[in-house]
């Protein structure tokens, strides 16, 4: 009688370092990246309601 065995193994690897350096580097992207963001949706909605204004 065959008997199959099917195994999967997941191997990962952890590694932290010293991020109290890097943080405020990060905050200035985030808070950059963010403006970026809402910037361009406030943009794209701008454009969209512009075009649907007159299809009423």
């Amino acid at each position: 009688m065959p008997i199959e065995i099917r195994e999967l193994i997941i191997k990962t690897e952890i590694s932290s370092r010293d991020s109290f350096i890097d943080n405020s580097v990060k905050e200035t992207e985030i808070h950059l990246l963010k403006k970026q963001l809402l910037e361009e949706c406030r943009r794209m909605i701008a454009e969209k309601t512009k075009k649907n204004s007159y299809k009423r």
